[in-house]
Order: structure tokens, then C-alpha cells, then sequence
């Protein structure tokens, strides 16, 4: 290992974040990065219980007290259960965290920004630049209909995922909605935001967000081929967090958009 590396564990690795994740590690030049540790559900060891990373095998743990000294940044696409139980012992041994989960409710929501205040996390609904652009899009169209006072307006945000994706509306499609609502209140503006959610077959992830006005429509859409694009922001992310002590952040501030 080199002085300047940071070891980066990955938790969830045999879940579809996880793997792309590891693909990512695996097929690219990562010279700051070292991969020394993995985490999965106990009852999936059954199916993979090591990985392959460049030329060597690591073994899949499925307690974070066994890997809690091999590691400086957990990157964590998993549950609202398992990531909250990561994160407090991240807390505990000063460790810094990379959030991938979606479907927290407000009280977790809550305990993830308080132990912020000790660590360092990054939290995001979505890793790939070209969303975290559309958001940026999306806040400033918004801005320009609130000062057009654009009064017969209507907003849909229409989200597609694989079949099996739990959480409906998508973590990205209710990050949309805030950044919308968030620049409606400002502008003392009420509109209501309809979501539209499709759980299909194997789709990566497609956002549409619809502007409707009588007689014209904006329409702006991201659509995801593969994962890949989610794992690099996940790996960037890591590596940029690894110098911050504390504070809650989000690609955004990792983009610098």
C-alpha cells in the first residue's frame, strides 16, 4: 500500500451498485485507491463470499467491526437499516462515509445529519454528472417560470427503474421535487408536482421532467445505459471526501456545479 492511498471498503458489494463499483476498480487505473475491504448481508455470503479485485481475492465480511481498522471511506448503497447501523459506528471509530441508499424517512434523515457534525459524509440520491447537471437545469427553469409568473403551469416528474428498485417515487425523482419546491417557496409560488413511477424489466434509470403550459411543453430527460456512470461518481465522491473532516455534502459540491 502506498502512504497516499485511501482504503475504500464497499458495502452491499454483491448488490448491482456494488459490482459496478468493483468493475470500475477493476478495469481502471485507480492510484489513490485501495480497495481492502467488503461487506454484505450475512445471508447472501451463501452465493459469493470473495471477490476478485486486480489479481487477488478479498473476503467478504458481513460485520463492520471485523474490517472497522482497514478502512478510511465506506462507500454504502445498501438500505435505510443497514446504512444507519453503518454510519453510527462510522461515527464511533472516525471513519468517513459515502451514501448511495435512498428511502429514508425523515427521522433517519435527521440522524444522518447530526452525525455529520462529527464526520464526514457524502450524501446523494444520484452519482452521475449528467443528473446532477439537470438539476442545476432544472433549478434555474424553474426560477424563470416563477419570474414570469407562469400561472397555468403544470409539473411531472416521470421516473423509470428495474422491477425490483423498492423505493417509489426514486430517491433522483424526489430530489427533482425538492430542488422545484425549494425554488417555488422562495418565490412564494404553490404549484403541485405529479410523479409518474415505472418498475420494468432491467432499466437502469430514466428521469423526465415535464413543463406543461398551454400550448408548449419543456421537456428535459436524463437517461442512464449502464451503472457505470453512478459507480465513478461513487468512487469520486470517495476520494473527494477523504481530506474532509466534517460536514454533510453532495455531488454537487463534489462537481462544483
Amino acid at each position: 500500500m502506498k502512504n497516499n492511498q485511501i482504503r475504500l471498503a464497499i458495502s452491499g458489494i454483491n448488490g448491482r451498485m456494488g459490482q459496478s463499483i468493483l468493475k470500475v476498480l477493476n478495469n481502471e487505473e485507480q492510484n489513490n485507491i485501495l480497495l481492502s475491504c467488503l461487506l454484505e448481508k450475512k445471508t447472501k455470503l451463501n452465493l459469493l463470499n470473495k471477490i476478485l479485485y486486480k489479481s487477488n481475492f478479498i473476503k467478504i465480511d458481513y460485520n463492520i467491526m471485523n474490517i472497522i481498522n482497514k478502512f478510511d471511506v465506506l462507500i454504502d448503497f445498501t438500505n435505510p437499516y443497514s446504512t444507519i447501523k453503518n454510519i453510527n459506528i462510522c461515527k464511533k471509530y472516525n471513519k468517513k462515509i459515502v451514501i448511495g441508499t435512498t428511502g429514508f424517512n425523515n427521522e433517519q434523515k435527521i440522524i444522518i445529519k447530526e452525525i455529520s457534525k462529527k464526520i464526514a459524509v457524502v450524501l446523494s440520491s444520484n452519482f452521475s454528472q449528467g443528473i446532477n447537471i439537470l438539476f442545476k437545469i432544472i433549478e434555474n427553469i424553474t426560477e424563470i417560470f416563477c419570474k414570469n409568473k407562469q400561472k397555468d403551469l403544470d409539473i411531472d416528474i416521470i421516473e423509470k427503474h428495474h422491477k425490483n428498485k423498492v423505493d417509489l417515487p426514486s430517491g433522483t425523482a424526489l430530489s427533482i421535487k425538492d430542488i422545484i419546491l425549494h425554488v417555488l417557496k422562495k418565490n412564494n409560488v404553490i404549484k403541485k408536482i405529479n410523479f409518474h413511477s415505472i418498475r420494468a424489466a432491467d432499466l437502469y434509470g430514466e428521469h423526465n421532467i415535464l413543463f406543461s403550459f398551454i400550448g408548449e411543453q419543456i421537456e428535459l430527460t436524463h437517461k442512464a445505459s449502464n451503472r457505470i456512470s453512478f459507480a465513478k461518481g461513487a468512487i469520486q465522491a470517495a476520494i473527494w471526501i477523504s481530506n474532509k473532516q466534517k460536514g454533510i455534502y453532495n455531488m454537487q459540491d463534489i462537481l462544483e456545479i
